[in-house]
């Protein structure tokens, strides 16, 4: 979600002029490198989430990457890896693997949905009790019989 506004941001002529200005002629350059990484990382996390698996960020032939897991084995990385990915992680611990319901951003959009799932439920409760408690008081009215 917000890898589309860093895109929308780098595409405004006003902030690339003020990056280089400021940071200096590779800034531009090191921006881009740093939003493919948050890229790569969104689409992993994603395919992750997608087959019910895992993600870990892993150093492969001296580059870093970040690799889906299911099942304990790699599935993919990105960005992608020649030749054998399994082979080529054998070594890897295995503990360090995230689950992308873990992640702070899941667990807080979690949190909200049960907060908000908690008051609408307690509505119903006070609607329900409101109601009952007016059946009771038109019982009790003169002309009604109970």
């Amino acid at each position: 979600m917000w890898v589309a506004w860093l895109w929308k941001l780098l595409r405004n002529k006003r902030f690339r002029a003020w990056l280089l200005a400021t940071a200096g002629p590779r800034a531009l350059a090191l921006f881009l490198v740093w939003i493919e990484r948050v890229r790569h990382r969104q689409v992993a996390i994603g395919e992750a989430r997608q087959i019910d698996g895992m993600f870990s960020a892993a150093i492969i032939d001296g580059e870093r990457h970040v690799v889906v897991w299911k099942d304990g084995e790699p599935i993919s990385s990105y960005p992608p890896v020649e030749g054998d990915l399994a082979r080529k992680l054998r070594t890897h611990a295995r503990r360090d693997l995230t689950r992308p319901e873990d992640l702070p951003v899941s667990r807080a959009r979690r949190w909200a949905g049960e907060a908000a799932r908690r008051l609408r439920g307690g509505a119903h409760e006070v609607s329900e009790t409101a109601r009952g408690g007016a059946d009771k008081v038109k019982q009790l009215l003169p002309g009604r019989r109970a």
